[in-house]
């Protein structure tokens, strides 16, 4: 279904589109929420949908419906914590400090100078079905830093772009690319120890 024609149906509070909308994005939205705001996550994606549903009618289409409702719900969730600009800017300065060295590991686009070795499957996707390594993961990403966990988040698991991600979060385009770059790195390590069967 075809954007527009979803959000025509949302206005008229069809159930079906209403049920299809929530489905598709509240595990995601669950999960942004969480990296701000921890145990009261799923309490402030239930706020964001009422607010999103009372503000559709003033969605003008600027960005992506999954792109505003990420907004709508990092909003919320700077709203209830009356979010820490200092702990979030501290937590920045930790990350921009740490010594990975990315340059040899990716190349501008982000991608890996060198594969990973002895994966055993052709894609992360078919990597991330299994379960053992999905809860290992999970694990990896609850333990980044707080900064790389919500870019990764929102550009990883929400689409949303560089830019928009820049905004939302007060950062310049260059601090989220590195910061999404320093997040991937770690998660990646994880999957090839585990690939390589060292433990993680």
């Amino acid at each position: 279904m075809e954007e527009q024609e979803l959000i025509a149906k949302l206005l008229r509070r069809e159930p079906i589109a209403c049920r299809q909308l929530v489905q598709s994005h509240h595990g995601r939205l669950v999960s942004v929420a969480r990296a701000i705001v921890g145990e009261s996550a799923e309490d402030i994606v239930q706020e964001a949908w009422l607010l999103a549903f009372k503000s559709l009618p003033k969605f003008e289409g600027r960005s992506s419906l999954k792109t505003w409702l990420t907004r709508i719900v990092i909003n919320a969730a700077y709203s209830r914590c009356r979010y820490d600009k200092t702990r979030f800017a501290l937590s920045l300065d930790e990350v921009m400090d740490e010594a990975t060295p990315l340059l040899e590991r990716f190349s501008d686009n982000g991608h890996w100078h060198h594969p990973l070795l002895n994966w055993t499957v052709d894609t992360p996707d078919e990597i991330l079905s299994r379960q053992q390594l999905a809860e290992i993961l999970q694990k990896a990403v609850d333990n980044l830093p707080e900064a790389q966990r919500l870019v990764w988040l929102l550009r990883d698991k929400s689409d949303m772009t560089f830019k928009e991600i820049a905004e939302d979060l007060q950062l310049t385009e260059a601090n989220v690319r590195v910061l999404l770059h320093r997040a991937r790195l770690k998660l990646l390590a994880v999957i090839n120890q585990y690939e390589e069967g060292l433990p993680c």
